[in-house]
């Protein structure tokens, strides 16, 4: 149980440095090119260490759901997630994407069997209700002038939330057939085959990123998948339903970097929801 705690942590620490190098990099060549070029060089990253998985499952047909709903919801939660850290902040966006974590435990327990204590319940409360207040201080912090419409970046911090909600338990069911590194290059490869024709219909630019924008792109693709690696290696020693709230952590050390390193300064609002946001998941984990 210690070790999936530990695994989910180390999950938290990698998605947070992913966060700020998505930023980075979605910012330098906008976010569906370093989308593509980051799972691409994820994959790279990873095809060394096949030969250290374990998949005590055969693949059979009943994977196949799994990958399709793993490819879908990957796509949706990339891509969202992307955007919205190339066009919004970072302590906005971030805890309300941090939400992720309530509905990948939900379904761990309608899917996977898992089950959650009343504590569990009201971390998985606070969770929503500190989003909610991050996502309400994002609504009327539109630029003065600008429509008063939601704006794009804050609804896109919602989708990734939904897709990495649905993408975890997918993940979880899917590491014992294709291994703990294995999986995150077959979410990755089920990402592409779906979003690539479509970017491509749609004329989206998906030249290779030049120069000094290779190093952001890279390492957003080395911490997204450690965070994966991570995370499908913590599901083998605890339950997701406890494992995914750690690796959900990432939005509070993302928020602590961008105030004392990037100098942002979120409102009271926005601490309040986000400081409800780590809580609950402290809570959940327990």
């Amino acid at each position: 149980m210690l070790a999936g705690i530990l695994f989910g942590v180390a999950a938290s620490a990698a998605w947070a440095l992913a966060n700020v190098a998505v930023a980075q990099a979605s910012r330098a060549i906008g976010p569906y090119r370093a989308l593509l070029w980051a799972q691409l060089a994820g994959m790279v990253m990873i095809a060394a260490l096949f030969g250290l998985d374990r998949r005590p499952e055969p693949l059979t047909s009943a994977a196949i759901p799994w990958i399709a709903l793993a490819g879908t919801s990957s796509l949706l939660a990339y891509v969202c997630l992307f955007y919205a850290l190339a066009h919004g902040r970072l302590t906005l966006a971030v805890p309300i994407m941090s939400s992720w974590a309530v509905l990948a435990a939900a379904l761990s327990i309608a899917v996977l069997g898992e089950r959650l204590t009343a504590g569990q319940v009201g971390g998985a409360a606070a969770i929503i209700a500190g989003a909610i207040a991050v996502a309400r201080h994002a609504q009327g912090a539109v630029t003065p002038g600008a429509s008063a419409a939601t704006p794009r970046w804050l609804i896109a911090s919602i989708g990734a939330a939904i897709g990495f909600g649905l993408l975890i338990p997918a993940v979880g069911r899917l590491a014992p057939v294709f291994g703990s590194m294995g999986v995150v290059a077959v979410v990755y490869a089920a990402d592409v085959a779906i979003g690539l024709p479509l970017a491509l219909a749609l004329r989206i630019g998906l030249a290779p990123p030049s120069g000094r924008s290779w190093a952001p792109v890279l390492l957003a693709g080395l911490f997204e998948t450690a965070g994966f690696a991570f995370i499908a290696v913590g599901g083998r020693h605890a339950p997701l339903a406890l494992v995914s709230p750690f690796a959900s952590l990432a939005a509070a050390f993302t928020v602590a970097y961008a105030w004392l390193v990037l100098r942002e300064r979120p409102a009271r609002g926005v601490l309040v929801g986000a400081a409800l946001v780590s809580a609950g998941v402290v809570i959940l984990a327990l």
